[in-house]
């Protein structure tokens, strides 16, 4: 009869299989475990149920790796480090990730002097970008000590549904670390309510505009109908969806009815005499042109007499008074009872008028200026305070159900994180420079949460601030995938910013392409410093115009101030989508830039290979470029978008005016076979855009033909290296639908036979 010793060792797994016994539901605060196969000389790491790392070394040197975490790292938050070396001389070896289906190529670090924040639209693996993220799972990977290139051009799906990717890196005497952190976001990085295998907010993009900063609270049902006329007729067409009410259509003070025992549901859904209809009718109206209502509430309470005939839903202070909270000044206690009554009928009644995006305001006082007040007079712990806070948030999610849009306005508290879709990561941002600015640089500071947490909003912008603002700020926004909503009276929306907003809108679906903790190195630009507190409810804030000396003064000096590209001014979104690879480059100047020449591994491109370069405001083919872009200088509030591409022996697509992205959302096909390039086109229909092909100089024109579409060639414009970039105008043809869709087929002619190539 074997002994318990025995027994115990014959249910041990072997060391192949541990851990790929099943997967846990929440990916597991544990090790990835170990297995050296001495013959095929393969090293595997396993977790959580899959194979997460296998690295083949060739040769016939001495490997030496670590095994575990042994407790020389922190515990908490817990990372395990993972070493490989070999006792002789280098070799090239392959190594295999394998992720979950969600899963994202991701810096371990924010952008650094001189390089551009990295972002993402597909799941591209970029040159020198030396991490993993598994977003699924929660789990960051990252890799230091010796040379390594990607092996595959992108992420790649397996025969399971896993994402795999594979690199070679030249090991030898010298440490290669691999270091592995599960519950990344939720530990090392505090978001704890970050759970991406139970919930991941709506990522679609999203496009509308907001009533506060186009009338305040000088709202009526016949202006917001306007509106929706106005964009549905200029604008549904290129991806424009939502009208959101603000401020304004309920009646003051909040509540205004104070009967004893009524709730504050009432305030809510009661509207002012300017909305005849009510909720239903201006929702009814908005709907029938085709578009989306939103709506916006706030957690504040301002009645007295509501604070005298209800205190027992309020909290208290030191003297059993009514606490009064900075901006919200009644708190409600969030207790259990005190949100069923309160809070969960008015977003039932709201959810069930029709509204279908909803934006909750003055959250970050009622948590930090309420119940954290208890926190600090010692009434309740933080803990108390978070929970109840949570428990609000959690309520009106419940209430909405999954299906609605969320906005969580403002600040960014991590207690939103899992139940609201969007967060404001910025103050109220008006058509003035310390608005502008702080949307630019707050952009840039919360760009590691973007499409990991939640979708990033900057505030709305305005486009009648001084047209290069507003463009260099719609810019942003539309390549980073940012929250886009407008906010003027339509009367501001002269034919040149209507064709700004169609050409950026809508946003890229773009996700962070780097991580690491919050940025608080450089200063949070703000309006409050110049505009105070007092926010003018009567009237909309008018544009303002500022000199370069005066934005100096106001941003006041940070460390790279005098850097070519201080921080926030560079960005590089990588795209891989079906049309092809290329990347959208962003120069923004929220102060004056000179000129520069911009190294190309600071986008995280390859600078061994040659790019074809095209400037989309100034329509201009700027050229064929190998190591560096000779860049101008931006004045103040000025931008420069830039379409990177590799270039290829063979014609290819260059840009167009469709869009922003130079152009991942009119072609939606694009082919390359006997000597012919075929783009499939979606565009809106009685419009006209140009794209622009290049043309090596061993290919010439010899035919141009389209099906459903109307095409007119014009300019070519001469690179250095012979090749020419062709202008062709399309026009697409009106029609009963908002879109169309056609196919440019332009055949050539070529001294030789290239090879096809992506």
């Amino acid at each position: 009869m074997p002994n318990s010793s025995d027994k115990r060792q014959r249910l041990m797994p072997d060391e192949a299989n541990r851990l790929l016994l099943h997967a846990v539901s929440e990916p597991p605060i544990a090790h990835a475990y170990h297995h050296w196969d001495d013959e095929q000389r393969i090293l595997t790491y396993t977790y959580n149920n899959r194979r997460l790392l296998t690295i083949h070394i060739p040769g016939t040197a001495r490997v030496s790796f670590r095994h575990v975490s042994d407790g020389q790292l922190q515990s908490f938050p817990f990372f395990q480090q993972i070493y490989v070396m070999l006792s002789g001389e280098p070799v090239t070896a392959a190594a295999r990730f394998q992720l979950s289906h969600d899963a994202i190529n991701m810096r371990p670090r924010r952008a650094g002097p001189g390089q551009a924040i990295v972002g993402q639209v597909g799941r591209p693996l970029l040159p020198g970008v030396n991490g993993l993220y598994d977003i699924h799972q929660d789990l960051m990977i990252s890799w230091f000590g010796h040379r390594w290139e990607w092996t595959d051009a992108c992420l790649r799906p397996d025969g399971d549904g896993n994402l795999t990717a594979t690199l070679q890196v030249e090991l030898g005497p010298q440490t290669w670390i691999i270091n592995l952190k599960p519950h990344y976001y939720r530990t090392h990085l505090g978001y704890e309510y970050h759970k991406p295998w139970e919930r991941r907010p709506k990522l679609k993009p999203i496009v509308g505009w907001c009533t506060w900063e186009a009338h305040r609270r000088n709202l009526s049902e016949e202006k917001i109908v306007a509106a929706a006329d106005f964009f549905g007729e200029h604008l549904k067409s290129y991806g424009f969806e939502y009208i959101q009410i603000d401020d304004g259509f309920e009646k003051l003070p909040l509540p205004v009815d104070t009967k004893a025992d009524d709730a504050l549901v009432k305030a809510w859904l009661e509207t002012i005499d300017a909305f005849p209809g009510g909720h239903a009718g201006v929702v009814q109206k908005i709907k029938q042109r085709g578009l989306q209502p939103g709506i916006w509430t706030s957690a504040a309470i301002y009645n007295d007499e509501f604070a005298d005939r209800q205190p027992d839903c309020l909290l208290k202070d030191c003297n059993g008074e009514p606490l009064l909270g900075d901006w919200v000044k009644y708190v409600l206690d969030c207790t259990p009872a005190s949100l069923d009554k309160h809070v969960r009928p008015y977003f039932e009644g709201l959810r069930k008028a029709g509204y279908t995006y909803f934006k909750i305001d003055a959250i970050r006082h009622l948590h930090y200026d309420g119940l954290h007040e208890s926190a600090l007079l010692g009434l309740m712990s933080n803990e108390e305070a978070e929970k109840r806070f949570r428990a609000f948030l959690q309520c009106g999610r419940d209430a909405l159900g999954e299906d609605v849009y969320w906005l969580s306005s403002w600040g960014v508290l991590t207690q939103m994180v899992g139940l609201c879709d969007a967060c404001r990561t910025s103050q109220d941002a008006m058509p003035t420079w310390a608005g502008m600015q702080m949307q630019l640089v707050e952009s840039a500071r919360w760009f590691f949460t973007q499409r990991i947490l939640y979708l990033n909003d900057p505030d709305h912008v305005c486009v009648r601030a001084p047209f290069e603002w507003s463009r260099t700020v719609l810019s942003l926004v539309a390549i980073t995938g940012g929250l886009f909503m407008l906010s003027d009276a339509i009367a501001e929306y002269d034919r040149k910013r209507l064709r700004l907003v169609q050409k950026c809108i809508p946003p890229l679906t773009t996700t962070t392409a780097e991580t690491g903790p919050l940025d608080a190195d450089y200063a949070a630009f703000t309006w409050t410093k110049f505009h105070g507190f007092h926010v003018l409810d009567e009237r909309p804030f008018d544009a303002e115009t500022m000199t370069d000396e005066e934005a100096r003064n106001q941003a006041g000096d940070w460390p790279t101030m005098d850097d070519d590209h201080p921080f926030s001014t560079l960005w590089a979104i990588h795209l891989d989508t079906e049309i092809g690879r290329w990347c959208v480059v962003g120069r923004f100047a929220p102060i004056a830039l000179r000129a520069s020449k911009l190294p190309i591994p600071a986008l995280s491109l390859d600078p061994d290979r040659d790019y074809l370069v095209f400037d989309f405001w100034k329509e201009e083919y700027v050229g064929r470029v190998q190591g560096e872009i000779d860049c101008p200088p931006l004045e103040l509030g000025h931008c420069q978008i830039l379409a990177v591409r590799p270039a290829l022996d063979r014609p290819q697509l260059l840009s167009s005016t469709r869009h922003i992205s130079q152009d991942a959302i009119s072609v939606k096909a694009q082919s390359w076979a006997d000597n012919e390039l075929t783009l499939e086109l979606e565009g809106v229909c009685g419009t006209s855009e140009t794209y622009w092909v290049h043309t090596p100089r061993e290919y010439e024109v010899t035919e141009m033909c389209a099906d459903g579409l109307s095409v007119t060639a014009g300019d070519a414009k001469p690179d250095t290296a012979g090749g020419r970039a062709l202008a062709i105008k399309v026009d697409f043809p009106p029609g009963n639908e908002d879109r169309t869709r056609g196919t440019l087929t332009v055949s050539f002619s070529a001294a030789e036979q290239h090879g096809k190539e992506r």
